[in-house]
């Protein structure tokens, strides 16, 4: 007989259970039935300007690896400009942080420099300075820029070490 109380003690604890249950799994009755609505607001603004687009964070030259300078050393390296808007734009580019002037960019490793420079032409004979470089730009397209750069040949053996220069780009849309 004390079997058969125990088992019947329990039985309310259980359905209050399942009762508990059940609620917590929207199997009731209308009470969890309710929905609500609201808005989603969306919104996006277009600036009139520029935007540089590269495959990486900085754009970089490198020219190579070389043991002297008995010849001129020419690479280049490119980004894609879009613009929003009919403008065009220009792209400037400083002194580095190794020169003095435009026109005295240096590569610098410890107090060791090596000059060379950068330019708006392949055939290198425009010095690219702070803004010397415009170009027109359709609206939404992607505009390809390319800097060209020369290390200039030197009868002078350089020191072995790595040299290098960071140069800002200024991109101003016109």
């Amino acid at each position: 007989m004390k079997e058969i109380f125990y088992m019947t003690s329990r039985f309310p604890i259980r359905i209050a259970c399942a009762a508990v249950l059940a609620a917590s799994f929207g199997l009731t009755g209308s009470a969890f039935a309710a929905s609500k609505t609201g808005n989603l607001n969306v919104k996006l603004t277009i600036e009139e300007g520029c935007s540089v687009f590269s495959n990486n964070t900085d754009i970089s030259l490198d020219f190579g690896t070389w043991t002297t300078l008995s010849q001129n050393i020419d690479e280049s390296a490119s980004f894609d400009v879009a613009c929003s808007g009919d403008t065009g734009f220009t792209v400037g580019l400083d002194r580095g942080a190794g020169g003095t002037a435009i026109a005295d960019r240096k590569l610098t490793s410890g107090t060791n420099k090596i000059g060379y420079n950068l330019y708006t032409d392949a055939s290198r004979v425009t010095v690219w300075d702070t803004q010397t470089f415009a170009k027109a730009a359709a609206p939404g397209n992607l505009t390809k820029v390319t800097i060209f750069g020369r290390v200039a040949t030197s009868a002078t053996i350089p020191a072995a070490g790595t040299y290098l220069d960071t140069v800002k780009i200024t991109l101003t849309a016109k």
